[in-house]
């Protein structure tokens, strides 16, 4: 019969579970305990190994708090109208909720829908941000020559097309619409009702257990 978690937490790596998870932000906590969870669910707590968890806890958490960084960034660039450089935030953005995800951490489908319409939009802006560059020095040229007429057709088709590229790339400001939304971003799974409920007590000598930081 496969162990189960009251079973694991009487163990060596439960009573170290226990130790290191007094140390961990509620997020990593949530973390560990879904993956333990997991294991359960499996069959697989024999295999369990405490020090993978809390480091994949503490790597997708620090994952998280970088790309929430770099959304931040792209808010800035998009706000001042770099599209590229905002459309290269995002990219790296998405780098960082793949490996929150792969560390075990959980990425709210939503966020990851508005990282990908972000990456879209600015795209196009900065594709129309080019027409708009390439029109308004064809318009700076004819200008020069002494053809306004033509100067002014490009000079309205200039002043379009980066028209354009704002509406574009007004979407994809992290800081505008996305903030609005109610992404829950945590665990399913309750670690701290988790941790509480089981009975530790046992024959196992928790004072054996090192919980000093190094």
């Amino acid at each position: 019969m496969a162990m189960t978690i009251e079973e694991f937490m009487q163990t060596e790596a439960g009573q170290s579970l226990l130790a290191q998870n007094a140390g961990l932000s509620d997020m990593e906590q949530s973390n560990v305990m879904a993956a333990l969870q997991k294991a359960a669910d499996e069959g697989g707590l024999e295999d369990f190994n405490v020090d993978n968890a809390v480091l994949q806890a503490q790597t997708a958490e620090e994952a998280r708090a970088e790309a929430e960084a770099l959304q931040a960034e792209q808010a800035k660039a998009v706000e001042e109208g770099d599209w590229e450089k905002a459309g290269d935030l995002a990219q790296q953005a998405e780098y960082k909720l793949e490996e929150v995800q792969e560390n075990g951490g959980d990425v709210a489908y939503e966020e990851i829908k508005q990282n990908e319409d972000d990456q879209a939009n600015l795209e196009w802006a900065d594709y129309h941000q080019e027409i708009a560059d390439d029109n308004a020095d064809a318009a700076a040229a004819y200008a020069a020559e002494g053809d306004v007429e033509t100067a002014e057709i490009y000079a309205d088709s200039a002043a379009d097309a980066a028209e354009t590229a704002s509406d574009y790339g007004a979407q994809a400001d992290q800081g505008g619409a996305y903030a609005e939304q109610t992404v829950d971003t945590s665990s399913s799974y309750d670690a701290s009702a988790s941790v509480s409920s089981y009975d530790t007590s046992s024959s196992y000598d928790s004072s054996s257990v090192d919980t000093t930081a190094e």
